[in-house]
């Protein structure tokens, strides 16, 4: 997927250039190897866990991590294998659109049917058969936020508010076909109900500042306090006030790898080294976190659902016996 990402940064739309070419290499000697390294990993993860008596593994679903990596490897196969089905499809199944995409999806259906969309009315239902998944996704709106929450049929499944696993859920086309059972819609109350109260707890939790604090990795910890125990006797407070708030800010990986190469650099004088680093963290043009203002509190009934649709997975056709 990060492959593709990078290719869709050189294959742009407006792009000068008729013609992009696109080159992957792998190391064929090593790639099943490869491969296989990550399925060890969570392995050895989720026994290390069981052997203290954690109830789950350090990685999310580390035991069972294998099937959503087998899907990974397949799509890194096609790639081996110069397959560039991939790259018209945009990526791994989880993953088959950019954002941009959806803008441009949404762009021709307003230019088709604009007045018919304004027109539709609020709480506006409907189904379609798609996926392994039952359930209902719901647009909602609190002020000028807007909340997508997919909520499983089954009444103990998790709810999921990630922006875009919801809009994969919807993919669909005007020809795909309404599929709405009494049951689904009837069953729309109730998830409603679930996905009302899942927005209300993300918004309250934005009303508490603290829970708007960055977080910091080990690292950027670790730097900030050898500043502040060994701070250089000629760099002025406000410089390293600013460093230190910057040091203390969410970091890029890219940025996290220079830092930590700043790091563990090594300096015959303690404050020659936090020189040194307070330049390292000037250079990279880390900035200092600003947090957001916390939101307001408020009542269920200001969350307003614009529109809702039943998910209903598909069905095999019943097999043929001759």
């Amino acid at each position: 997927m990060r492959l593709v990402q990078r290719h869709g940064r050189v294959d742009r739309i407006g792009s000068p250039h008729s013609e992009v070419f696109l080159r992957t290499f792998f190391p064929d000697a090593q790639l099943d190897a490869l491969l296989k390294l990550e399925s060890r990993v969570r392995r050895k993860l989720a026994q290390a866990a069981a052997s203290v008596g954690m109830e789950e593994a350090p990685i999310e679903s580390g035991a069972t991590g294998g099937q959503s990596f087998a899907e990974t490897r397949e799509e890194i196969e096609k790639l081996h294998r110069a397959d560039a089905s991939i790259y018209e499809a945009g990526g791994t199944e989880g993953a088959a659109q950019t954002g941009e995409e959806y803008r441009q999806e949404l762009r021709r259906a307003l230019a088709r049917h604009e007045q018919a969309i304004r027109n539709l009315p609020w709480r506006a239902g409907s189904g379609m058969a798609t996926g392994d998944r039952a359930g209902h996704i719901f647009c909602a709106t609190v002020g000028e936020r807007i909340y997508l929450r997919f909520v499983p049929l089954e009444s103990n499944g998790e709810i999921v508010g990630e922006l875009g696993t919801c809009l994969r859920l919807l993919e669909c086309s005007e020809e795909t076909p309404r599929v709405l059972s009494p049951k689904m819609a009837l069953a729309a109350y109730g998830a409603w109900e679930r996905a009302r109260q899942s927005i209300l707890d993300a918004w309250t939790f934005e009303t508490d500042p603290a829970n708007l604090q960055p977080k910091v990795r080990k690292l950027n910890r670790d730097v900030a306090a050898f500043l502040r125990e060994h701070p250089p006797t000629d760099v002025e407070q406000s410089r390293l006030h600013r460093c230190l708030d910057a040091i203390e800010a969410p970091w890029s990986r890219r940025e996290e790898n220079l830092l930590r190469l700043a790091w563990e650099r090594d300096f015959p004088v303690v404050t020659e080294k936090a020189r040194f680093l307070i330049e390292e963290v000037e250079r990279i043009g880390a900035e200092p976190f600003r947090a957001p203002d916390p939101l307001p509190p408020i009542e269920v009934n200001e969350i307003h659902l614009i529109c809702w649709m039943a998910l209903n997975p598909i069905i095999d056709p019943p097999r043929q016996y001759y």
